[in-house]
């Protein structure tokens, strides 16, 4: 008897050490540890409800939304708080419930700004689909299976930004998801870059994005406000296929460029001589292990080498300033932070060339700004602003936006949403628009991983 006592007693310790565990993994933003400690713990019996939470946030914070939708409907719908009511409602919009995510936006507090996405979904969104017949949207073969986005022109090609392995034998693995570290990659015709839609089974299998299939224990997580908050790594057998762009073809753009720790996206100067960088910067804080800050740098092409030759003056320990969008005109630098002062979240600010560098930062202000996440910022070359938000009126998750600026760089109106088939349910960012502004480049997890897209105006290519 006394032996199933003490049976029945080791079970509930040893699922709370599991969660004990899995709370330090998510207090480090090692969220795929955090996963793997609170499904364990599960195993022995229904999580407490803060963990729960956790769990949920996990998911999400890896991208694996349904999951972690799920997780909120096993909440106790009645006590949940404000801000967890409100990314529960964020998640069903991801998932097309949109009926549904009206109803939870409702008892969340909802500012102007979630009233009008209220009444967005209770009209069923389709004012955001209605010119989306303009457009011809394609996948394209220049993408891995893994994390790839946020291209930018770089003469003929494109660089863009990925977690691929350079090597399939010798991976870095980061602590948020277990994936490799972000590093860019480059292609030096886009010519090459096609619709991939005309697939292989081998090439359907690599985008297919299959869970991971071993977990990483690493001890250097990100932080919420990370280059990209990457999706689970879905194979470690990545293979080439023969419709595919062979690794002449995309390849590393510069090793000096990409070091341990996640690095892109970036932005260049006209003659493409100039580079500023986004990356990881470890610092360490008290209870949370090593925590990054995303940093910025500006880089020079000399002797056929780049050069550091400024840290951004901005940079700080205490918060992250990344996604750098240099005018066309050199002139001023939009980017992404979640530094003090802001509308809430992460904001977009900018910088004006001064003779000895760039001024203070200017909050961009209410007509781009949420209480949410503004990120991903572009700068086309007729000099419109495009960015992402999470809080702006939208089909689910990050929407793109469109903001024309004055003579000041101050937005003459609110931001507009692009529309399908642009923005989906899910992430759409770091968008590419050519000078014609009849065509260029995206990206979207819409397919459960971040791919690159391209889009053309139907009228360009139906004459």
């Amino acid at each position: 008897m006394k032996g199933i006592i003490l049976i029945l007693l080791w079970f509930p310790a040893l699922a709370y050490s599991q969660i004990k565990v899995a709370d330090k993994a998510y207090d480090e933003l090692r969220y795929a540890d955090a996963i793997y400690g609170y499904t364990e713990a599960m195993k022995k019996g229904s999580l407490p409800a803060q963990a729960l939470l956790k769990l949920a946030s996990s998911y999400d914070k890896t991208q694996q939304y349904q999951k972690s939708l799920n997780c909120y409907e096993q909440m106790n719908n009645d006590s949940m708080s404000i801000a967890a009511r409100y990314r529960y409602a964020q998640l069903l919009a991801i998932n097309g419930r949109y009926q549904e995510a009206a109803r939870q936006y409702q008892q969340s507090n909802p500012d102007d700004q979630t009233k009008q996405t209220i009444t967005l979904y209770e009209q069923g969104a389709s004012a955001l689909r209605k010119d989306s017949a303009m457009w011809t949207t394609a996948l394209l073969n220049i993408n891995s299976g893994y994390a790839d986005f946020s291209p930018v022109p770089y003469g003929a090609g494109l660089v863009f930004v990925s977690d691929r392995p350079e090597r399939i034998f010798i991976k870095a693995a980061n602590g948020w998801n277990g994936g490799s570290y972000l590093t860019l990659y480059r292609i030096t015709d886009t010519a090459r870059v096609k619709d991939a839609s005309l697939r292989t089974r081998e090439l359907e299998q690599v985008l297919s994005y299959a869970n991971k299939d071993k977990k990483n224990h690493d001890s250097d997580p990100q932080t919420s406000g990370d280059s990209k908050t990457i999706a689970t790594n879905p194979q470690y057998n990545f293979k080439q296929v023969p419709n595919q762009l062979s690794p002449e073809m995309v390849f590393p753009f510069n090793t000096k460029l990409n070091k341990k720790y996640h690095v892109g996206p970036v932005s260049f100067n006209r003659t493409y001589d100039t580079i500023i960088v986004t990356y990881n910067n470890q610092i360490r804080a008290k209870g949370k292990g090593n925590i990054s800050r995303l940093r910025m740098k500006t880089m020079v092409m000399k002797n056929g080498d780049w050069i550091t030759i400024a840290e951004f003056p901005f940079n700080n320990d205490a918060y992250s300033v990344g996604h750098p969008a240099l005018h066309p005109n050199g002139q001023v630098l939009f980017f992404t932070s979640d530094m003090p002062g802001g509308m809430g979240g992460k904001d977009l600010y900018y910088c004006l060339r001064k003779d000895t560098g760039w001024g203070p930062p200017i909050n961009a202000g209410p007509m781009i700004n949420t209480s949410g996440d503004e990120m991903f910022p572009y700068i086309a070359p007729d000099g419109t602003l495009y960015f992402s938000s999470d809080k702006w009126p939208g089909l689910g998750g990050l929407d793109l936006f469109i903001v024309r600026l004055d003579e000041n760089y101050k937005a003459v109106s609110a931001a507009v949403n692009i529309g399908a088939p642009f923005n989906s349910s899910h992430n759409d960012f770091g968008i590419l628009v050519e000078p014609d502004s009849n065509k260029g480049y995206f990206s979207s997890d819409r397919r459960g991983n971040d791919d690159i897209y391209s889009f053309v105006r139907k009228s360009r290519i139906d004459k």
